[in-house]
């Protein structure tokens, strides 16, 4: 690792993620599209249900139908994941290797579960501080289950606060520029509503999170080699026969 590097927050320039973000799509964009096409497709299913829902007034079943949608989107975005990892890492992306393993897929569905509860929790209380907190401390749940094939998906959720411990305010700030880049996916939104501007929304947003991702997983991939070179705790030393004995006969 450079000085520069070291020196930034995440161990790689904001530079260094946008150029291989872009570049690790632009060279495999159909796996990843199609994971996006997937997971934007599954979540739309819910979200009109629960918009109609929310604008009959019942607000409290139209967030458990978004729940529901936000967890299964998640948990099929899987393979999504693991494509942006072989994608930030310049590797030929493997479109079978996610689908092998149904463990990972129920492993996905309980972080997926805890992470958007809390999001959707969050945004009832403090203008929705709570969701972005959230959010900062687990967000690359989806990158441990695609690359170290964990079982537990609370275990997911914990490595992904290691990874960002000390980091909270640079991941604040990417996350930030994050979504304004994608912002500019639903551009054609602003100009008018139709069947054309949605359409061009929707590959845009496809794009631009698919990108998103990459870069996601070339920050995790920086943390998560600083997090493997950190040295482990020093263990308690454990007092000796000799020290007991003594402590008793005193």
């Amino acid at each position: 690792m450079t000085t520069a590097q070291k020196r930034s927050t995440f161990g790689v320039s904001l530079g260094e993620i946008a150029r291989r973000g872009v570049g690790g799509f632009a060279k495999q964009p159909i796996p990843l599209l199609g994971a996006a096409a997937v997971t934007l497709g599954v979540y739309g299913l819910f979200r009109w249900p629960a918009q109609q829902l929310f604008d009959d007034d019942r607000v409290y079943q139209s967030v458990a139908v978004d729940l529901v949608g936000l967890v299964v989107a998640g948990t099929v975005a899987h393979p999504w994941y693991a494509y942006a990892l072989d994608a930030a890492r310049g590797d030929a992306v493997d479109v079978r290797g996610p689908l092998r393993s149904s463990r990972l897929y129920r492993t996905q569905l309980v972080s997926s579960f805890w992470f958007w509860a809390g999001v959707l929790l969050g945004l009832r209380y403090l203008a929705g501080l709570p969701s972005i907190v959230v959010m900062l401390f687990y967000a690359f749940h989806g990158y441990v289950i695609a690359d170290r094939k964990l079982k537990s998906g609370m275990m997911a959720l914990g490595t992904s606060v290691r990874l960002g411990q000390g980091r909270r305010i640079g991941l604040f700030a990417l996350g930030g520029l994050l979504i304004v880049f994608n912002l500019f996916g639903a551009i054609s939104l602003g100009f008018d509503v139709n069947p054309l501007t949605i359409a061009l929304a929707i590959v845009g947003l496809a794009i631009t999170t698919s990108i998103t991702l990459v870069c996601g997983a070339v920050v995790y991939d920086a943390l998560d080699a600083e997090l493997d070179d950190e040295p482990p705790p020093p263990r308690p030393q454990a007092r000796s026969r000799k020290s007991k004995k003594k402590g008793n006969q005193r």
